[in-house]
């Protein structure tokens, strides 16, 4: 969430079976109860409406990744084998084995969004926008660049639109 600029108080994950109905509308209910204290996203102290749109949708991008996915599912596997649900222990393994992965999708997917919709655009400013190394938005960038996705001129970098897409393709952002 901080990779987004989402306050963290915004998310919560935490392990309820089946047989624990009360423990589960517990979680629920105090989940709910922190996000109505915390107000809408876009309020002050969360990042401006149009930087928010940018950044949720480069994580929605990179959460539908099926690495991803399947990484979250080898993590409940090892939950069920190991049979600790704790907090920490979750956190734990989240932190070890998905955290950079996560972190690396939401940049690629973002830097695709912003050339899109904020090109065209230099490295040097993507590098500001999204506070990540240039060596990282050349790489990604060259990537996107062999599948056709954006153009180089004169130093800064355009999306390339598709017969009935807008400024921002979400299909290919999503396809990557």
């Amino acid at each position: 969430m901080a990779k987004i600029g989402i306050d963290s108080d915004r998310f919560v994950l935490k392990w309820a079976s089946a047989a624990e109905g009360p423990r589960f509308v517990k979680l629920i209910t105090d989940f709910t109860d922190r996000i109505k204290s915390l107000g809408p996203l876009g309020e002050p102290g969360d990042v401006s409406k149009d930087e928010l749109q940018i950044k949720l949708l480069a994580a929605k991008s990179a959460l539908e990744k099926a690495k991803l996915r399947t990484g979250l599912g080898n993590l409940t596997k090892g939950f069920r084998k190991e049979g600790d649900y704790s907090d920490q222990q979750i956190k734990d393994k989240v932190n070890e084995k998905l955290t950079k992965s996560i972190s690396t999708e939401i940049d690629r997917n973002e830097t695709l969004l912003r050339i899109q919709k904020q090109g065209p655009i230099s490295f040097d400013e993507l590098t500001k926008k999204l506070g990540v190394s240039g060596t990282d938005i050349e790489k990604y960038v060259a990537a996107f660049r062999k599948k056709g996705l954006v153009a180089e001129t004169d130093g800064k970098w355009s999306g390339i639109s598709g017969p009935g897409s807008g400024t921002i393709n979400q299909q290919r952002a999503t396809s990557l």
